[in-house]
Parts: structure tokens; C-alpha cells; sequence
């Protein structure tokens, strides 16, 4: 059975389309558009997907960015599709760059416990690139890892503390912020 690509809310997915164009499905979530990914596997967007896909253009084989995002209207909660390929937006906007190089690839170093943390060239370090999912998956990580430590702490000084998963989220978004400065 072929992989399906996953889509997180707010996490963005850096993908390929091995076709450019996709094929109209339906399924339990109503009428979809499935395309194949150029690493072998599929996703299954909504057809508004597919619009903002043609209306930037991208080619078979070009690397861009599809963000299930959540929005919050007072209680209620949406979600929106946003694609992006070479930092502009299938409305013509420009999309917000993590790091300076104009590449939508972020530099980054591994630090301590897998940390990432901003390159350093002038320390003449390797810099090598990571794209935002992968920074973002590490920030996450870090903070999975240091929420983790600060658990343990706090019990040997006999201090019940827990993290929720809103924490870890909260945490790990805000150490990919600073990274991606």
C-alpha cells in the first residue's frame, strides 16, 4: 500500500508532484484531488488545493509548500489551505521567509541534544540546510526533550508537574520562531 502524505494543522509540508496534474476522487471526506509525490507517495488535498496549485503555476518537480492551516473565528474553529511556491501565495502574496537566504530553506546547526539553533558563519561553523519542516520537527523535539528534563527535575525536588501537549506545542513553536529569525 502506497504512503500518504499527512497534513498536520499549521505544520507546513514541503512536496514535489511527480504528475502535474491530479486526479478528481471521492471518498468518506467528499470529493478530493489525488496526486502522486515525486518521493512515491500520494495526498489527498480538497480541489481548492488543486486551484491554488494551477494558479502558481508549479511544475512537476518543483519543490512548494501546502499548509493546512487552523483559523479561529470567536469559539469556532476552520480550516484553510494555503500553498505556497517560491514565497508567493496563490494570491499574490508574499509568504513570511524563515531565514534570509531567499530560498525558503532555512540554515541551521544542530546544538546540544538536537537542538537547532541559528548558524553562525562568522564562527566559520558548517551551516548545512535544513528545510523549515525539518527545523520545525526539531523544535518540537527540543521541546518534547526539555519539558521531559524539567518533569524529572521538578520531581526530585518533590514538585508534581506535567506538560500538556498544548505546552509542547506552545514550546516548540516558539524555539522554531527564534531559529527561523
Amino acid at each position: 500500500m502506497t504512503d500518504k502524505v499527512q497534513f498536520q494543522t499549521n505544520i507546513p509540508v514541503e512536496i514535489a508532484l511527480k504528475y502535474e496534474s491530479g486526479k478528481d476522487v471521492s471518498g468518506q471526506y467528499g470529493d478530493q484531488v489525488l496526486y502522486t509525490v515525486t518521493d512515491g507517495r500520494v495526498m489527498y488535498v480538497p480541489p481548492i488545493v488543486r486551484k491554488q496549485i494551477e494558479d502558481l503555476g508549479v511544475a512537476r518537480g518543483e519543490v512548494f509548500t501546502i499548509t493546512k492551516a487552523e483559523k479561529k473565528n470567536g469559539t469556532r474553529r476552520t480550516i484553510e489551505w494555503q500553498v505556497t511556491a517560491n514565497g508567493t501565495t496563490a494570491d499574490g502574496a508574499r509568504e513570511r521567509r524563515p531565514s534570509g537566504n531567499g530560498s525558503g530553506i532555512a540554515r541551521v546547526n544542530a546544538g546540544a541534544r538536537g537542538a537547532a539553533q541559528p548558524s553562525n558563519r562568522a564562527a566559520g561553523r558548517d551551516t548545512p540546510l535544513i528545510s523549515r519542516a525539518q527545523v520545525l520537527k526539531q523544535a518540537l523535539a527540543s521541546a518534547v526533550n526539555a519539558a521531559a528534563e524539567t518533569e524529572r527535575y521538578a520531581s526530585t525536588h518533590g514538585i508534581a508537574l506535567q506538560f500538556t501537549s498544548e505546552d509542547i506545542r506552545e514550546i516548540g513553536l516558539r524555539i522554531y520562531a527564534v531559529v527561523s529569525m
